[in-house]
């Protein structure tokens, strides 16, 4: 072992080797598309908690956060910045707080949790550190607002063998298998330099680790081999999809009220005179204007889907009351133009549709009449054309749960509107993307993604994507999609894995602690 300094820490190999995992890790998400990184790129971290001393653990931690969080997530400074029409220097603030108020506690907790267990020589080590981060990623997507960005397990959205266990799992079940891989991996190295005992130690974890990995792909196989069984008889509806890529900034005003409709019917009828759809969609905010309010809109629309005798689903906002309250909806337009569903967005995204400090007026901004949006009350799923839709608006997809109680309501299909364009970065479209891809998994439904500027598309149950737009391109795509109404495990235990990986995590702790009590 290396000779540690007064402190108990090797101060440069631990801050490079934290900083080497973070870059890795990071790299192993999209657009870079390297996420075989990510079987590895835990391992240089581990190290260097094994290295550190109970303080300088913690603050190793931190630092990965923060460089990993920077690495995935670059835009976000940019974006608050001019979001809230601020200095540069605001939004990088801005950004190092929200990752450390975010991700530093359950960070912090696994570098003290591997740190106390370092010394455990049990081949079940690397499968309890797979637990042990789990827990991490659980408590920092719970807590809070929740943030599910770059959890580990999003870096394998297409490896499509490996993330079929998320129909029993959800992603913890993928960051467990790659966690748990890279601790083994860890141990082994470790090994070189110590007894006879420890190497059969290591290899033994690494045995069990290698077994529960090929476990994962062998039902992830299994279930890919029943999917076109499972699809062969269900009848296929053809649907559309319409990607304006027409940016109406960060904030919605009055100069833009009703713009870009004439594009959004342009891109619809070609659509409709190349193919023969039930069902057409717009993105998140693709009308610009207060719907009920606009009859000579309405029927603009209503012309052009009488020719094709098609549906719409589309977002944009809704006033109701005196005063009025605000609501970022999606629309379901039968081929008359009239309205025929309507689904209010529920889980409002912080800063964004809702501003919980109200203090901090200069930051405050502006949608068009409207300074904040109100949360919609539960709604039934929308009965398109193309069967019953479970809606989910811009981050509402980010989290399993709201898909799960989409699909509870009788959602046959899910449908995620989205509007990218004020945000302007290749990464973060295709990152969140990624992210909810997963949610056609656990719940084995069709996922039909509306993005304003890409990347749209359907994927199917097992996570595959039918048919898709290039990003930043004013397009069209079109497929067919199958309504289902099975249930997965996921579905009826939620994220039961998590909680019992947390309650393993914490009884090897606990374990832990009385054997050297003893």
């Amino acid at each position: 072992m290396p000779s540690f300094g007064p402190r108990g820490v090797l101060l440069v190999p631990t801050l490079v080797s934290t900083l080497v995992s973070a870059l890795l890790y990071g790299l192993a998400f999209p657009p870079f598309g390297s996420h075989l990184l990510a079987w590895v790129a835990l391992g240089p971290l581990l190290l260097a908690i094994r290295a550190a001393g109970p303080r300088a653990a913690l603050g190793l931690a931190w630092l990965w956060l923060l460089v990993m969080a920077w690495t995935v997530g670059d835009a976000l400074p940019r974006a608050v910045a001019v979001y809230f029409e601020q200095p540069t220097l605001f939004g990088i603030g801005f950004a190092i707080a929200l990752f450390s108020l975010h991700g530093a506690p359950y960070y912090m907790a696994f570098a003290a949790w591997y740190r106390a267990l370092r010394h455990w020589e049990s081949p079940f080590f690397p499968l309890a550190t797979g637990a042990a981060w789990v827990g991490a990623e659980l408590g920092r997507v719970k807590f809070l607002t929740g943030n599910p960005w770059a959890l580990a397990g999003y870096s394998q959205m297409h490896a499509t063998s490996l993330i079929q266990i998320a129909d029993v799992t959800g992603v913890y079940g993928v960051s467990f298998v790659l966690v748990a891989v890279n601790a083994a991996l860890v141990e082994l190295w470790l090994s070189r330099t110590r007894g006879p005992h420890a190497r059969r130690v290591a290899i033994g974890g690494a045995v069990l680790v290698g077994a529960m990995a090929l476990l994962a792909f062998a039902y992830g196989r299994f279930r890919l081999a029943g999917s076109e069984a499972a699809s062969s008889g269900a009848p296929a509806v053809p649907i559309a999809i319409v990607q304006g890529n027409l940016d109406v900034g960060s904030q919605w005003r009055p100069d833009l009220y009703g713009r870009n409709l004439d594009t959004y019917l342009r891109l619809t009828d070609r659509v409709l005179r190349d193919g023969h759809p039930a069902l057409v969609l717009w993105p998140e905010s693709a009308m610009t204007f207060f719907l009920d309010d606009e009859p000579l809109y309405r029927r603009a629309i209503g012309r052009v889907l009488s020719a094709g005798g098609v549906e719409l689903l589309a977002g944009g906002p809704r006033a109701a009351g005196q005063p009025p309250q605000y609501f970022n909806s999606a629309f379901l337009l039968n081929p008359a133009g009239d309205v025929a569903g309507r689904y209010d967005k529920q889980y409002l995204l912080p800063f964004a549709e809702y501003f919980p400090f109200a203090r901090l007026d200069f930051l405050n901004r502006r949608f068009g009449r409207a300074r904040v949006f109100t949360p919609g009350t539960p709604t039934p799923p929308l009965p398109t054309a193309a069967g019953s839709a479970g809606i989910l608006i811009c981050n509402e997809a980010l989290f399993p749960e709201i898909a799960a109680a989409r699909v509870r309501q009788g959602a046959a299909y899910l449908v995620n509107l989205a509007n990218d364009s004020w945000l302007g970065d290749r990464k973060y479209a295709v990152r969140v993307f990624d992210i909810i891809l997963l949610r056609a998994v656990e719940q084995r439904r069709y996922l039909v993604r509306v993005s304003t500027s890409g990347p749209s598309a359907i994927v199917d149950p097992w996570g595959r994507i039918r048919a898709a737009t290039a990003l930043e391109t004013q397009t069209t795509t079109a497929g067919a999609i199958a309504p289902s109404h099975d249930h997965t495990l996921y579905y009826r235990v939620g994220d039961l894995f998590a909680y019992a990986c947390t309650a393993a995590a914490l009884v090897a702790l606990l374990a832990r602690a009385r054997r050297l009590r003893r």
